[in-house]
């Protein structure tokens, strides 16, 4: 994950909700990229540099209950979107895509047979040892949906995960969008937790997703999904 405008997820995840039903929109990169640039360059920046770099955000804002602190009003960048979408409109003529998206193996869905993408959430959560209530560091979490090990959606969210010092032992995945023909799909996910000579622990958890036409590359805070904290006992 290179250096990213945290604010940029928000922002596209907007501009999905907002064209969901304009397909001659909605299926358009440059139209969309134009719309969150009018929109960003009118929003405060917050920049993170990589996973880890989520994960201590996250740690701040979820688990610590800041409220994510100078992340852009939703209510009112909801409005600032509307409005770009107006102004790109009328700057140009829509270009509808008739090829391939510009997501890798993406491609413009056969009515007769569509096939959706399922993006993930990212997940965070904490281990702790059950005694002295204190982070845990080295523990090896491991995340598996619908009975296989994650892959991650990029390179640095990876899996399994070894809990350390810097984020204080929190851990976070971002599993990789998988292609179904359902429109709604619940997939199973487990997270199970390995340290030493403690015993072993899992948390089981339902994830409901709806199908798109592309692949996300964004972080969207307000759909993280904040697991329990993890408790090793020796």
């Amino acid at each position: 994950m290179q250096l990213k405008n945290y604010q940029e997820d928000i922002v596209l995840h907007v501009i999905d909700i907002v064209l969901e039903d304009q397909l001659e929109y909605n299926t358009d990169i440059t139209f969309i990229n134009d719309v969150a640039a009018y929109a960003l360059n009118r929003i405060p920046t917050k920049y993170i540099m990589s996973e880890r770099g989520f994960t201590r955000l996250a740690s701040l804002h979820l688990l610590h209950e800041d409220n994510g602190k100078g992340l852009v009003n939703l209510v009112e960048l909801m409005g600032l979107v509307n409005k770009g979408i107006e102004v790109v409109k009328e700057r140009r003529k829509p270009q509808v895509n008739t090829g391939p998206y510009s997501y890798p193996g993406a491609k413009v869905p056969d009515i007769k047979n569509i096939e959706y993408f399922h993006n993930f959430p990212q997940f965070i959560g904490k281990v702790v040892e059950q005694s002295s209530r204190k982070p845990v560091y080295d523990a090896c979490v491991t995340m598996y949906i619908d009975g296989l090990k994650a892959q991650p959606a990029e390179p640095g969210w990876i899996n399994p995960y070894h809990t350390n010092s810097a984020t204080k032992g929190v851990y976070s995945f971002w599993p990789q969008a998988i292609k179904n023909n359902a429109k709604s799909k619940k997939s199973k996910v487990k997270i199970t937790f390995a340290y030493k000579d403690y015993q072993h622990y899992s948390i089981e958890k339902e994830i409901y997703t709806e199908g798109v036409f592309r692949v996300y590359n964004s972080i969207d805070g307000n759909s993280i999904v904040n697991l329990e904290t993890c408790f090793l006992v020796h």
